[in-house]
């Protein structure tokens, strides 16, 4: 190569300043500037909104009601980034900078986990994997509270990692870690956490002196009183909630056979979820097979936390992207041990089939803007008007321009990259990057028209003008319309049996699902519609006849 290409040329994998940018960029890309998306982002907005409204911020709530679903520690950070830069960013934006912080904590520590593990040229490595990740792009840009249960698992995997080196230092980090991932996921966090710290000693021949043992039960012990404070502060200001807490999270963590029923669906998603990450961990497992009768502990644990974040997601909740969440960590560990030790074919073949992939799926966001915004390709374009009929297209310069400055980045940046067994990890980063950058400046217009409810809660509000009622009842209502209701309107409902006498029902229901109400006692007043086809959803207000 000459100097003057080598001038040019990016190091592989990215250090320093160039890593630090390459991050910056994924992590920001997407995050603010929009309005909540419908789903978990709105959804998980309601908790940080009731705490900046004077909710409790202990327990947290949606629209006035107790929400189960998580603890409070990722609410407690979008609430205090919200309020501090309130002056800068609107609420919503500025408390989905808690999902900045815990990606980049979560892959921090994975690269502190790898390095100590696998050598200082892994670091780097670890971070790239997991930007690479298929399965983090969309969940790292929005609300999601299982991030923060990722940023402590990875401290947890750090805090392993060096326990014969520095014990007390590592039973500090273990233990902390296994108390961030309960005060953000509950009893899952302890789950993927707690059997690695106790089977470390017995796995692990390097664990089983004395320090070891003493740095398991301190590890344990910081764990024991992080949830402890928590779970003690709810029955002392919950009295009553703390059993119902405690009923709801074994239930999410009770195994069950149902998954298995639909085995094809949960495969495809692990696979897709999880790639690249997947074949390089089975790589790397491969290669270093004879190490693992030697209880080598960078082999071990990370094995460990594998099996058990796979079993765990299977065998527990529902088959959606958002659970696969706590898989990522621990592949990303192994396939840091295995990307360096690819052969040249294979590396050569993962470079080639990354940088062929994302130059595809650019294409496909060019042919689906040119479909929302020309009518080409023609069947593509009808799609998409089925889906949201009304979309108002706008000026398309200026997202073009930036668009065809992405697109000839995603196409350079590629052949700039040194040669070497990490250029296909470096490029996968890059291209994933890139791609979504490009979809955001081309599709946001589309996805905030599409997964906004902001309008019908404005339209809902001149519904209730002028109107008396005591309250209204809801009936097919989720979490996140009542988050958006009230975070958009300050409109709160009550639940339909309810015993209270309601003047105004507000139902939703959509080509699946439709709430089952006693019409002869309700008349409809308003009705709002979105999307189309089997996307449609339909809020409609009734008043109750006298």
């Amino acid at each position: 190569m000459s100097d003057a290409s080598s001038r040019f040329s990016l190091p592989t994998p990215l250090q320093g300043w160039s890593l630090l940018a390459l991050l910056a960029i994924y992590l920001l890309v997407g995050t603010t500037g929009h309005l909540p998306w419908r789903g978990d982002d709105l959804t998980h907005l309601g908790p940080i909104h009731a705490i900046l409204s004077g909710g409790g911020w202990l327990m947290p709530e949606i629209a006035g009601e107790v929400y189960r679903e998580n603890p409070p520690l990722y609410y407690w950070l979008g609430a205090g980034l919200a309020r501090l830069l309130g002056g800068l960013l609107p609420e919503h934006d500025a408390a989905r900078l808690a999902s900045t912080v815990f990606t980049a904590t979560t892959l921090y520590w994975t690269g502190l986990a790898a390095r100590r593990m696998y050598g200082p040229g892994s670091f780097a490595a670890a971070i790239l994997l997991g930007l690479g990740a298929l399965g983090l792009v969309v969940h790292a840009h929005e609300t999601q509270p299982i991030l923060a249960e990722l940023a402590g698992m990875a401290l947890c995997y750090a805090g392993l990692a060096e326990q014969t080196q520095r014990p007390w230092r590592a039973a500090l980090q273990t233990g902390v870690g296994s108390g961030i991932a309960f005060l953000a996921g509950g009893l899952s966090g302890l789950v993927l956490t707690t059997p690695l710290i106790l089977l470390s000693p017995a796995l692990c021949p390097a664990h089983r002196c004395r320090i070891g043992l003493l740095g398991t039960l301190l590890s344990l012990a910081i764990t024991t009183m992080i949830a402890g404070a928590w779970l003690a502060a709810v029955a002392v200001n919950y009295p009553g909630e703390l059993a119902l807490w405690w009923r709801d999270e074994y239930a999410s963590i009770r195994p069950h056979l149902s998954n298995l029923g639909a085995f094809n669906k949960l495969i495809q998603l692990l696979g897709w979820f999880s790639w690249p990450l997947w074949p390089i961990a089975g790589w790397a497992v491969w290669r270093n097979r004879q190490q693992l009768w030697l209880g080598a502990p960078q082999l071990i644990l990370p094995i460990l936390a594998s099996i058990l974040a796979i079993l765990f997601t299977a065998l527990t909740g529902s088959i959606r992207p958002a659970n696969m969440l706590p898989i990522l960590p621990p592949l990303c560990l192994l396939a840091a041990f295995g990307v360096e030790s690819l052969r040249r074919g294979a590396a050569n073949a993962f470079d080639w089939f990354g940088v062929m992939t994302f130059i595809f799926f650019g294409l496909l966001v060019w042919l689906g803007w040119s479909a929302l915004h020309f009518g080409w390709p023609p069947g593509l374009a009808r799609q998409v008007a089925r889906i949201a009929p009304d979309f108002p297209a706008d000026s398309v310069l200026g997202g073009a321009v930036i668009g065809a400055i992405l697109s000839c980045a995603l196409l350079l940046l590629p052949i700039l990259t040194r040669r070497g067994t990490m250029r296909g990890t470096t490029n996968w980063a890059l291209g994933l990057t890139l791609l979504w950058c490009l979809a955001v400046t081309l599709w946001q217009p589309w996805f905030v028209y599409t997964k906004n409810y902001q309008p019908v809660a404005s339209e809902l509000t001149k519904a209730l003008d002028g109107r008396s009622f005591n309250c209204i009842k809801r009936a097919g209502l989720g979490d996140t319309q009542r988050a958006a209701l009230d975070y958009f309107s300050s409109i709160r409902t009550v639940s339909y049996r309810s015993q209270q006498q309601c003047e105004l029902l507000l139902t939703y229901s959509t080509a699946s699902n439709s709430p089952s109400i006693a019409k002869e006692e309700w008349r409809p007043i308003w009705q709002r519609r979105l999307g189309g086809g089997r996307k449609t959803e339909i809020f409609r207000l009734y008043q109750r006849n006298h």
